[in-house]
C-alpha cells in the first residue's frame, strides 16, 4: 500500500502527456524521468522536492498572417523577405505540428517547459526562419511560378472535393427517391387493404352477413356427430339430442346445400 500522506495531485488531459523533474531523492536519480505519464489520469507526488509538466500532443497549428485580426498574435505577423534577385515579399504562412509523447522529456530537458514556451522559442524560430531560407532562393518569377502552381493544386483540391460532393448527394437523392416510391407503395396498399376490409365489415353487417356465419358454422359442423347432455330436475339428463338433425330443423344444412 503507497502511503500518500502529504503528496499532491497531478493530472493530465485527454491529449497531454505528463514530464516529472525529481528534484531532490534519497533514492534513486534524480532529474528528468524519461516515463511519459498517460493521458487523462491524475499522480500523486510529494511537493516541492518534485516538478511536474504537461505538453499537449493534439495537432496544433501556428498561423503568421498579415491581417491583424487572425493568426498566433494581434499585430502584423507575416514573413518579409528578399527573392534572390533582391525584390521584397510578404507570406502568409502555416505551420502545423504535433508534439512526439515520447520525447516530452527531452523537450523538458533541453527545451521549454511548456507548451507555449516551446512554440515561443522553438517552433515559431524554425518556422520564420526555414520559409525564408526556401524562398529566399527564388527569383521574383519564380516565386510568382510557384504561386500559381500551389493555387492550381489548390484548386484541383477542391474540384476533387466538389466531384465527390456531387456524386454523394446524387447517391443520396436516389436513395431517398427510392424510398419515397417504395413508402408510397406501402401507403397504397395499405389504403386498399383498409377499403377491403371495410367493405367486407358493411358487408358482414346485413343478412348478407349472417347468412354467410351460418354457412360457415354449417361447414365447420358438417359430417361430425354432436351429442348434447343437458343438466335438468337436479341431476344430469342422459337423454341424448342429435344435432344434426337439429340443425336440418333450422335450415343451416339446407343453406350449405344451397349456397
Amino acid at each position: 500500500m503507497v502511503f500518500l500522506t502529504g503528496c499532491v495531485p497531478h493530472s493530465t488531459g485527454s491529449t497531454e502527456v505528463g514530464v516529472r523533474t525529481v528534484k531532490f531523492a534519497l533514492f534513486g536519480q534524480k532529474g528528468v524521468e524519461e516515463r511519459v505519464y498517460a493521458p487523462g489520469s491524475t499522480y500523486f507526488f510529494l511537493p516541492f522536492i518534485n516538478d511536474w509538466h504537461t505538453f499537449d500532443t493534439k495537432l496544433q497549428n501556428l498561423e503568421m498572417t498579415y491581417d491583424r485580426g487572425r493568426g498566433d498574435r494581434k499585430s502584423r505577423d507575416d514573413l518579409l523577405f528578399k527573392t534572390i534577385d533582391g525584390n521584397d515579399i510578404s507570406l502568409d504562412v502555416i505551420i502545423a505540428y504535433r508534439i512526439d509523447p515520447k520525447k516530452a522529456h527531452l523537450i523538458v530537458q533541453y527545451v521549454a517547459d511548456s507548451d507555449r514556451l516551446l512554440r515561443d522559442k522553438l517552433v515559431r524560430t524554425i518556422a520564420r526562419s526555414k520559409p525564408r531560407d526556401i524562398f529566399g532562393e527564388l527569383k521574383t518569377e519564380e516565386y510568382k511560378r510557384k504561386l500559381e502552381e500551389a493555387k492550381g493544386e489548390v484548386n484541383k483540391m477542391v474540384a476533387n472535393a466538389d466531384g465527390e460532393y456531387r456524386r454523394a448527394k446524387i447517391e443520396a437523392d436516389v436513395h431517398f427517391e427510392k424510398q419515397e416510391l417504395i413508402a408510397e407503395a406501402i401507403k397504397t396498399e395499405g389504403i386498399a387493404t383498409a377499403r377491403g376490409i371495410r367493405e367486407l365489415n358493411n358487408a358482414m353487417a346485413g343478412s348478407g352477413g349472417e347468412a354467410l356465419v351460418k354457412l360457415r358454422i354449417a361447414e365447420a359442423i358438417q359430417g361430425k356427430k354432436i351429442v348434447l347432455l343437458p343438466v335438468s330436475e337436479g341431476g344430469m339428463n342422459l337423454k341424448t339430442t342429435d344435432i344434426n338433425r337439429l340443425i336440418d330443423t333450422m335450415g343451416i344444412k339446407a343453406l350449405s346445400k344451397k349456397q
